[in-house]
């Protein structure tokens, strides 16, 4: 199945969506019928859902710790690493706020799920007696009659159950409330954003789903870890740090089960398509909505690669960005078809290499290194997606949720494995930080679309990364090689200064010409970055 796994996702795609419009048009007489065949049908997606959320956060914390001892590791090559770590964090940050935007302009296509939104009212019990415990012993009851009284479990066929109309908007409601977030911008952001960046529990953090205090730690992780391997305490009896190959290793393990997980993509689909589909009773409304998504993230994308890293290579190479780009084709192409960052380094290099502009040291040490933590077009994909979702559970986002979103998609891309269906497990990730868990579902009413379609928008995603990998490259190359320039410069008259000093010295002793062929020692003093980078 690896070898046609496209071929497998797209027809699976195509059952999943002829069962879902079959089971859409059946009209059984008893409903319960119709839901108890959708229910079981959707079983292998949402265990498929549920999978990838057991291993999503451990895998994160992992990862972000490697990647900063990986980052942190390179800190001593000076500063041709500096420059490519700070591009790289730059675009993503630039496509976090590219995806926002579009994100914005399209939220006006986007339609509330029905029955949901700003006018949302929320139905509660009201507790007339607790226990010891805090846990109500009886509710306020409404009679057949329309009187009131408190009964244990509520009696028998009366309701529990008031609408509570908040008259003056006396009570607020949070971001993670399944309607629309009516919490101020600053309240907002020091709830949803900084109050999660540091959790009081480790251990809740990964029970809970704080991506954010998670990345924190796993960032705090692996700086302990590099700073004890380079100063080792006097008053131990190791020599060595362990840990740093255990989470090494960890992080190979959850990557095997990622692998594990995505191989059941094609199956899963059929399951999750199917259900979604067979729900629905407007099958029209939901794919135009779902094709303004679609549109979204192209926009982002297109916006990104054409606008964006065009003027980021104007800028600092000076040059035409379109006759260097036209050397990265086969490096697009098996971006598309792998749908992996990782899989087309060897690639990305040689194209990077045949344009003329990129010593084969640079492109081999920024091209892996833009795998691993540059994924702008994860960020612009994730941003969009979440958004679409929130439509979709009857959430209105605010500027503190862009805000969060924006963050989270940030740090997450950068911490996001460079392998097929690892989009599918940020988004997951990043809808929860910024919008909280759908109460009584593992995942939010639209996921299965996203997921659906993530076969197609992952591969245009993979090609936004690997472009922005090498347009990187491209800039810090022309970075070296204005700095060997400079420095041959330097050689060169230095050289010439020395020839005509021994020449003056040998005219007047009468000695012979010295000999400068090691004057290259002045260039390894200089630049020994540059040296061990193009060596």
């Amino acid at each position: 199945m690896d070898d046609h796994f496209l071929a497998f996702v797209i027809g699976s795609a195509a059952i999943g969506l002829a069962i879902g419009i079959g089971l859409a048009f059946w009209n059984p007489e008893d409903y319960a019928d119709k839901a108890t065949v959708i229910l079981w049908i959707g079983l292998l997606g949402d265990l498929f859902i549920r999978a990838l959320k057991c291993i999503v956060l451990p895998l994160v914390f992992v990862s972000i710790a490697v990647s900063v001892m990986d980052m942190l590791a390179l800190g001593a090559a000076g500063s041709v690493v500096g420059t490519t770590i700070g591009l790289y964090i730059c675009t993503t940050i630039c496509a976090a706020i590219i995806g926002c935007i579009v994100s914005v302009l399209f939220s006006n296509l986007y339609t509330l799920k029905d029955g949901e939104g700003e006018n949302l009212d929320p139905n509660v019990k009201i507790g007339c007696d607790v226990d010891e415990y805090g846990s109500p012993q009886s509710f306020l009851t409404q009679q057949a009659d329309g009187s009131v009284l408190c009964e244990a479990n509520g009696g028998s066929g009366n309701s529990t159950i008031f609408s509570l109309e908040d008259i003056n908007g006396y009570f607020q409601k949070s971001p993670q409330a399944s309607g629309p977030a009516k919490l101020s911008l600053s309240e907002g952001l020091y709830q949803g954003l900084f109050m999660q960046l540091i959790g009081g529990n480790m251990f809740s953090m990964f029970t809970e789903g704080n991506f954010l205090g998670i990345i924190v730690l796993g960032a705090g992780f692996g700086v302990a870890l590099v700073q004890l391997s380079n100063e080792m305490p006097p008053d131990v009896s190791w020599d060595m740090i362990l840990t740093i190959q255990v989470l090494e290793e960890v992080m190979q393990v959850f990557m095997k089960f990622v692998t594990w997980i995505v191989k059941c993509t094609p199956f899963a689909i059929i399951s999750l398509i199917a259900a979604a589909v067979g729900a629905q009773t407007n099958l029209g409304g939901v794919f135009s909505q779902l094709g303004y998504l679609v549109i979204a993230v192209f926009a982002g994308l297109l916006i990104q690669i054409f606008l964006f890293y065009t003027g980021l290579y104007l800028g600092f190479v000076r040059k035409n960005p379109f006759r260097y780009f036209r050397h990265l084709i086969p490096a697009i192409m098996l971006a598309f078809s792998t749908d992996s960052s990782a899989a087309t380094i060897p690639v990305s290099i040689d194209c990077a290499v045949s344009s003329g502009d990129v010593p084969v040291g640079v492109a081999r040490f920024v091209i892996p290194l833009g795998a691993t933590i540059n994924m702008d077009g994860g960020a612009i994909s994730l941003i969009c997606s979440c958004v679409w979702l929130a439509y979709e559970n009857g959430i209105v986002p605010g500027v503190g949720d862009y805000i969060l979103l924006a963050v989270a998609a940030t740090v997450g891309s950068m911490g996001a494995a460079p392998v097929p269906g690892s989009g599918i497990v940020m988004t997951l990730v990043c809808y929860s930080t910024a919008f909280g868990d759908t109460p009584g579902s593992d995942q939010p009413a639209g996921m299965a679309y996203i997921i659906a379609f993530s076969w197609c928008l992952d591969r245009f995603v993979t090609i936004t990364n690997v472009m922005g990998d090498l347009t990187v490259t491209a800039i810090v190359a022309n970075k070296v090689n204005t700095l060997v320039e400079e420095a041959e410069n330097d050689i060169e008259g230095a050289e010439k200064e020395n020839v005509g000093s021994v020449k003056r010295s040998s005219t007047a002793a009468g000695t012979e010409k010295e000999d400068f062929s090691d004057a290259s020692i002045i260039w390894t003093e200089w630049h020994p970055c540059q040296v061990k980078i193009l060596s």
